[in-house]
């Protein structure tokens, strides 16, 4: 009695079966978000100069040849960094305004200002902020993409605010000086707080953005308390 040989379909087949392949892209992903998680973190505690790509390999549990495939240098490695902080925190703000979208000025101006408050009272956010202040002068290109990062929160709120004046809910004449001013009340000393190390609690967050948009809306809304109509609302 002879035995059959597997035919080449079923050879191949097996190979297949066993042969890793390349990894997913979700994969992929989430194991480079991980490595720049674990950058982060060596570039907010050592600053550039300190900040090592094998210690960086060794936290995250890959090889040196892994990062520098995909980051050719220490530095294009902290651009990466911060490019990813400053998408994370985009998104999340930019959910929070959205999701209230629908709301009245007072409803969305809060959950704008609370979500860009919040991110900036985190060790993360402060952190990466605390190394762009420090490494702008060396990198130039740091200090062009905080005022990026800046400037797309700035141009989304304006978008708002240019809406609502459209509705004539509010009278802005300047509406991207608008914006930058609810921001800077918004989070400018929560931030200051967080650089000198204090602590900021929600509550803290809380009751500022609260002033913050009662203050803007009271400068800015074309009714008064009551829900009365007090001034013109076409933005000139």
């Amino acid at each position: 009695m002879t035995s059959r040989r597997p035919s080449r379909t079923a050879k191949a087949q097996g190979q297949r079966a066993v042969s890793p392949g390349r990894p997913p892209k979700t994969e992929v992903a989430g194991r480079l978000q991980h490595i720049l998680r674990v950058a982060s973190a060596e570039f907010v505690n050592r600053g550039y100069a300190d900040a090592s790509v094998s210690r960086i390999a060794a936290d995250a549990g890959v090889s040196k040849k892994t990062i520098y495939a995909r980051y050719p240098n220490k530095d294009a490695l902290l651009m990466a960094v911060a490019g990813e902080l400053a998408t994370s925190v985009y998104d999340v703000v930019m959910t929070a305004m959205g999701g209230a979208a629908d709301g009245e000025p007072e409803e969305v101006l809060t959950a704008f200002g609370t979500a860009i408050a919040t991110n900036w009272a985190t060790p993360e956010t402060i952190g990466v902020y605390r190394l762009f202040v420090a490494e702008a002068v060396r990198f130039p290109q740091l200090g062009s993409m905080y005022r990026e990062i800046m400037a797309r929160f700035r141009s989304a709120l304006a978008d708002y605010l240019r809406e609502q004046c459209d509705a004539g809910t509010l009278h802005i004449v300047d509406v991207d000086a608008a914006s930058h001013q609810f921001g800077m009340l918004a989070y400018g000393d929560i931030r200051e707080r967080r650089l000198l190390g204090e602590t900021v609690t929600e509550d803290d967050i809380v009751e500022t953005v609260r002033q913050t948009v009662d203050v803007f809306l009271r400068g800015y809304s074309t009714t008064d308390p009551a829900g009365v109509h007090v001034g013109p609302s076409i933005a000139e």
